[in-house]
């Protein structure tokens, strides 16, 4: 009897199971049913190898050998004993890349695809491009470099912006999930609330490492240098766009527009109220209504010739038709300022902030990646 047992328990430990025998499972005696089963994958019959095992029925339920299943199925199937883990399909413990200072395992990277796609589902059809999981990975091994550079000063800053930044990116999900809780949202990328704070902390991390390079001597420059162009400058302008194609979409000359552009201008320098002639003869949908008015706009987000008078044009005079690829605008400047510096150092900081995680990723990051291999093609 004892060798009997002996030699059953070794046959298990090689996936080889025979009909009406004793198992031992975690030291408990079990009695196990053996069954001749057939598999069938997609109407086609495939029966076990004697290593892969065979199937078995004990307290009402039947089980299958994992590894003939998954190897029909065309998974690859493993078993850490590290971690008492098995997985099937790809080995979350692969190391996909080194680095100086770390690595990316498979589960990293899933764990971080998964993130990007919550906050970006239409990446989601690259996720099979070897190219893209590259750049992913690099991405990934930058935030954890830069990030580790933080000071203490920015370390103590770090968790009141993340909580700021995670309820902002809830609610962002929320509103564009409508219906689904939030938990749901997360749950079925695979990914937890705490997945998506370490996230956005690596990001916002990097992002504070980054700033910290650029000194206010070199926003102050950049401020001067744009400012000559008048990319600052924010003004509210009223305009009638007289379109060289009308409102039916029945194209006008160059002559003709220019005319009834002149005739609006006429009707204004008469006293006509600007609202109302707006309305009845502008060709831009966006301000007609709204009696031609483009209030506190950068004046650097318009075409060049209306920026241009937008710029110098006297306040509150009605200008002469002034030209544009879309047709003659009559314009009224009625407020003109130049944003300081202090208001749009954010911006500018966030130019330089780009120059330098760039300067990085291409420069520095490929000195220290020792080996990249990503699954995919």
């Amino acid at each position: 009897m004892n060798d009997k047992v002996k030699g059953l328990v070794l046959g298990l430990s090689l996936g080889v199971m025979l009909t009406g025998s004793i198992a031992y499972a975690s030291g408990t005696q079990i009695e196990v049913y053996f069954k001749n089963l057939k598999y069938m994958f997609d109407g086609i019959e495939k029966k076990p190898t004697e290593d892969q095992g065979s199937g078995f029925i004990y307290n009402g339920t039947t089980y299958v050998p994992l590894r003939f299943v998954s190897e029909a199925l065309g998974k690859e199937v493993g078993f850490d004993a590290d971690t008492d883990t098995i997985w099937v399909g790809k080995n979350p413990t692969t190391i996909v890349s080194t680095y100086k200072g770390g690595q990316v395992t498979q589960a990293d990277l899933d764990k971080y695809m998964a993130v990007t796609r919550v906050l970006n589902p239409q990446n989601a059809q690259y996720e099979t491009q070897k190219a893209y999981k590259e750049y992913l990975v690099k991405q990934l091994i930058g935030y954890r470099v830069l990030s580790g550079r933080m000071t203490d000063e920015m370390k103590a800053a770090l968790p009141d912006a993340v909580n700021a930044q995670f309820e902002e990116l809830k609610q962002m999900l929320l509103n564009s999930q409508q219906g689904t809780d939030f938990a749901t949202i997360l749950s079925k990328n695979g990914i937890t609330e705490q997945d998506l704070r370490a996230f956005i902390e690596q990001h916002i991390a990097t992002g504070k490492v980054l700033n910290a390079l650029t000194s206010d001597a070199a926003l102050q420059a950049a401020y001067d240098e744009k400012a000559k162009t008048g990319q600052f400058i924010t003004a509210s302008v009223r305009h009638i766009l007289i379109g060289f194609t009308d409102a039916s979409g029945k194209a006008r000359s160059k002559e003709d527009a220019l005319k009834l552009a002149n005739e609006v201008k006429a009707k204004l320098d008469n006293g006509g109220n600007f609202a109302d002639l707006a309305k009845q003869y502008s060709d831009d949908p966006g301000s007609k209504d709204n009696g031609g008015l483009y209030a506190d706009a950068a004046v650097s987000d318009w075409v060049e010739p209306f920026k241009k008078a937008a710029i110098e044009l006297e306040l509150n005079k009605i200008s002469d038709p002034v030209e544009t690829t879309y047709g003659y605008h009559v314009m009224r400047v009625e407020a003109r300022s130049t944003r300081t510096l202090n208001e749009v150092k954010d911006q500018l900081l966030q130019d330089f902030t780009n120059q330098d995680y760039n300067k990085f990723m291409t420069q520095e990051l490929p000195t220290l990646i020792e080996k990249l291999e990503v699954p995919g093609k």
